[in-house]
């Protein structure tokens, strides 16, 4: 038995949406093997299991992974970590213990009392997808320099798929994770596949404007169902972070600023984008996080993004070891950014899809 929903590969939102979902599945039960794949409309995906689970099923465990999660110490958990002495009086100025992106972080006691509860709440996570979910996501980061004589470069230690914009002091999973959560267990099994299906779209969490954050950058502002939101911030646990000490470079080219998140880079001269495969046999999670953190699809990717002599003969190697994975074409999202110095705005415009073959020509 599968099941088909509707989704556009030219939205990023849909790419995760579909990793996300088939994760969820996957995480409930150890047992289970979900395997997925985009239609030839691509217009919608077709999932199905090793147990035969219907949509009503899904939504079944969709409903349970929300509710575990919005009772959980990784999203429940919030301190104040920004006090720089121990003597000081607390700022009450609470964050969320595993949000990735964290500011004025007291030196040292803030970042100490930070690895505590961090430490805390990972000992509390209770699947492999779990852990997953958080390594991927990141972390502040204490090892990257300093920008300026009293700040360090936080952020970069934080996954790139992570765009909530910090104004007001908004973050990813105080001011996101946890309301969708709540807002997912709320809702009925039923309510919840008119979600998945795109039958009814509920916007609780933005308020069912048309200007909704609740996309969080994997597409436009838009009214956005949060069943699927779930589904798709969830799917963020496909793109590892790669952590490193030079704040720049990767395997798919040093120039690459800063530590990168699987798919989605930073070129020099501002060139910021995605790029996600397609194919039409069936894949499992497996199969497409091991594509996806490749340095064949990076090295695709940037080609594309800016296309350079000097990148040609990784370009054929790469196209080779894409089609032969099963990749038919990449989608390519510029990620448009606003020119807010302080809180910018981020998300994924509308793919370009490229086919793997023609590029080899």
């Amino acid at each position: 038995m599968s099941v088909i929903i509707p989704a556009d590969a030219a939205d990023a939102f849909s790419h995760l949406f579909m990793v996300g979902l088939a994760s969820i599945l996957e995480d409930a039960d150890a047992e289970r093997v979900c395997a997925f794949r985009w239609k030839d409309t691509l217009q919608a995906f077709e999932m199905k299991t090793n147990d035969d689970l219907d949509i009503g099923q899904i939504a079944e465990v969709v409903h349970a992974h929300a509710k575990r999660w919005s009772q959980s110490l990784p999203l429940t958990s919030e301190d104040d970590y920004t006090v720089a002495d121990e003597n000081a009086k607390p700022s009450k100025t609470l964050h969320a213990t595993m949000s990735p992106r964290l500011s004025n972080l007291g030196i040292p006691l803030g970042w100490e009392k930070l690895q505590k509860g961090r430490e805390a709440a990972v000992d509390a996570m209770q699947t492999a997808g779990d852990y997953r979910y958080f390594g991927a996501l990141g972390q502040p980061s204490y090892w990257s320099g300093k920008k300026n004589k009293d700040e360090l470069q936080s952020d970069y230690g934080a996954s790139r798929w992570e765009m909530v914009t910090r104004n007001q002091g908004k973050e990813f999973v105080r001011d996101r994770l946890l309301p969708l959560s709540r807002i997912v267990t709320t809702r009925s099994v039923n309510e919840i596949c008119d979600g998945l299906l795109g039958v009814k779209v509920e916007d609780e969490a933005g308020k069912n404007k048309p200007t909704s954050r609740t996309a969080t950058g994997l597409h436009a502002p838009s009214k956005t169902d949060n069943a699927r939101a779930w589904c798709a911030l969830i799917g963020v646990s496909a793109f590892p972070t790669r952590v490193s000490t030079a704040g720049s470079g990767t395997s798919a080219g040093a120039n690459v600023f800063r530590d990168s998140s699987a798919a989605l880079f930073q070129l020099k001269g501002q060139i910021r984008f995605a790029v996600l495969p397609l194919f039409d046999q069936y894949w499992t999670t497996a199969k497409y996080r091991s594509v996806v953190r490749s340095s064949a699809l990076a090295e695709f990717g940037i080609q594309n993004a800016r296309p350079a002599d000097a990148q040609s003969r990784l370009a054929s190697a790469s196209t080779d070891w894409l089609e032969e994975k099963g990749v038919l074409a990449c989608c390519l999202f510029n990620q448009f950014m606003s020119d807010n110095a302080s809180a910018p705005e981020r998300w994924l415009e509308p793919g370009t899809i490229i086919p793997i073959k023609e590029a080899e020509d």
